[in-house]
């Protein structure tokens, strides 16, 4: 388990030391901000790239203490999980940000409009990898208040709990899969209406399928 916590500090450590050497390459003026097209419509320092390992440090620090929270309660597959979620969440942000950096670096205004289109696909192929793993690691989670498909059904039992992160975690995978092949089939805007579509179609019926789980147990006990 040792090995495990090391690798988050390792990861968010990575964050932090390949912020500071773009940095040096970067230009004191940067693209800031992206539109839903994936255009370019803020310009702002290169010190606001910033943001991503100071994101990365809180999120890393946040899951290190939920895992030592569970590692206090005895429940070491929960602590593990949260090991394991924490480690791809921060590898996500900082993918996230080396990318944005070195699109900064490399920014051509002359081809925005085909920049515009690479940051959609990356980001759909960087948050439909994340939520793959994150579906893999829901059904092995047991019932806890922190982590995982929680809803005031999903939280009745631990039946209940399991058959909800069970379908939240085939779900969640299946979206994942969905973003990545629309990343390579979809046009950018439409690709970015479509990962809010799945995402929300998600979250909906894995919200639903609780509920429909906790009625079916109340009436199994009748």
């Amino acid at each position: 388990m040792k090995k495990l916590y090391a690798l988050n500090c390792i990861v968010v450590l990575l964050c932090i030391v390949t912020t500071a050497v773009l940095l040096v390459f970067t230009p004191d003026t940067i693209p800031a901000h992206y539109n839903f097209a994936g255009e370019v419509d803020r310009f702002g320092s290169k010190y606001e790239n910033l943001i991503f390992p100071a994101i990365t440090i809180l999120v890393g620090a946040f899951f290190l203490l939920l895992a030592k929270q569970q590692r206090r309660k005895g429940e070491a597959v929960n602590e593990k999980i949260l090991l394991y979620a924490g480690t791809a969440t921060s590898l996500f942000l900082t993918a996230l940000g080396l990318f944005f950096m070195v699109k900064a670096i490399t920014y051509d205004p002359s081809a925005a409009a085909s920049a515009g289109i690479d940051i959609i696909k990356f980001v759909s192929i960087a948050i439909g990898m994340l939520l793959v793993v994150l579906g893999n690691i829901m059904p092995k989670m047991r019932r806890n208040s922190l982590f995982g498909l929680r809803t005031k059904w999903s939280m009745a039992n631990d039946d209940v709990w399991q058959r909800s992160q069970r379908f939240g975690g085939i779900a969640s995978v299946l979206c994942g899969l969905v973003m990545i092949v629309a990343a390579i089939f979809v046009p950018g805007t439409w690709n970015a209406l479509l990962m809010t579509v799945v995402i929300l179609a998600w979250l909906t019926a894995s919200v639903v399928a609780s509920y429909r789980y906790y009625r079916a147990d109340a009436i199994e006990k009748k």
